[in-house]
């Protein structure tokens, strides 16, 4: 396999190349230190993983070039400690990030993560199960809309309401959400624009896409209404979990996103995870269906590993977090040894006791 990486740093290449000799990996490692040298080499010859450094020049160019070019390529992130905000903004085109302060071992497995969760999803044997499905959850469309809305900064609280009023089905979906124990609903309201103005747009982007993807008729499928609930008790949890903040809104929504997983497993789809280090179908059938509908990389990342991850390398982040909030709202076993790796292991205890407190205020 081949790993190209664009970085004016001209010694992390070499470095990371001998990580992965080291863990047993025969990969090829060549190094571009500018964005057309990089574009140039990936016209020339396919690249299983490309890492491109945050402080290159024209790297958000050359991240879009690969994305429309090179769209079998694990695409990775490298920045330093400080400039979370500028990396937060490529999440979009990138499978995952790598932080440049992190030993060599922990960026080479983490490349190797970002490698196996495009391999993984590219498996066609996952888009025959999902299309042998006789129903799939619904392509959450208003969610989108919202989420493009909100990258123009004159949108307000009005413009979100109005947005949601116009589909009174999932308006009535989201009034009942934030309505609940879950979210502070204990004076209910059948007023879209202040459950908007009272939760805030980002908690009430996560309830319309909850109230999208979760929307089933419980009597067709048994056992949805309590996936949702876990799923929303995941999507808090995730954020308040995270030992370095990376990104809160992607570790909630990821968190939310989880139960899809399980989700398709009550439709149908295999959900035993026979390997611990191995991901169920279900799992990464979610994800596959999170690429179909054109949602950010680090969130199909996130629901694929929930239950391995360890397969995401030994930084805990939004994957850790993810992780522990699933296990603790669904009730599955917990990592506790690739916690003790990551040096999170003593929070867990603490976390415990948030998830179950979190857990009595919402029955």
């Amino acid at each position: 396999m081949r790993v190209l990486f664009a970085t004016p740093d001209p010694n992390r290449p070499n470095a990371v190349a001998h990580a992965l000799q080291a863990q047993g990996y025969d990969w090829q490692v060549l190094a571009c230190s500018s964005a057309a040298s990089a574009s140039a080499a990936l016209a020339a010859q396919p690249f299983e993983a490309l890492v491109v450094d945050l402080e290159l020049a024209d790297a958000e160019a050359l991240l879009r070039h690969a994305l429309h070019t090179s769209p079998g390529t694990a695409r990775s992130l490298i920045s330093s400690t400080g400039r979370e905000e500028a990396a937060i903004r490529l999440l979009a085109l990138v499978h995952g990030l790598l932080v440049a302060e992190d030993g060599v071992d922990t960026i080479a497995e983490t490349v190797a993560g970002h490698v196996a969760l495009v391999q993984g999803l590219e498996q066609s044997r996952l888009r025959d199960v999902v299309g042998g499905l006789t129903r799939l959850p619904g392509m959450p469309k208003l969610y989108l809309s919202i989420r493009r809305a909100l990258d123009n900064p004159n949108t307000n609280v009005s413009t979100i309401a109005t947005m949601l009023q116009e589909d009174p089905v999932i308006s009535a979906r989201v009034l009942q959400l934030a309505n609940s124990a879950l979210f502070g609903g204990n004076r209910g309201t059948a007023s879209v624009p202040y459950a908007v103005t009272r939760l805030g747009l980002k908690t009430i982007q996560q309830l319309v896409l909850a109230a999208e993807v979760y929307a089933t008729d419980g009597d067709d499928t048994p056992g949805a209404a309590q996936l949702l609930q876990s799923s929303l008790l995941a999507a808090w949890l995730a954020p308040r979990l995270q030992a370095q903040p990376l990104d809160p809104d992607t570790a909630a929504t990821a968190a939310l996103l989880a139960g899809l997983g399980p989700l398709l497993g009550l439709m149908g789809l295999d959900a035993t995870q026979r390997d611990p280090d191995e991901p169920p179908v279900c799992d990464l059938a979610a994800a596959y269906l999170l690429g179909l509908w054109q949602l950010p990389t680090s969130l199909q990342q996130a629901v694929a590993w929930q239950r391995c991850p360890r397969r995401a390398g030994g930084r805990f982040g939004v994957i850790g977090a993810v992780h522990v909030a699933t296990a603790l709202a669904f009730d599955r076993r917990i990592d506790t040894a690739w916690l003790e790796r990551c040096g999170v292991a003593a929070h867990l205890p603490g976390w415990r006791e948030l998830g179950a407190r979190i857990f009595r205020e919402a029955s």
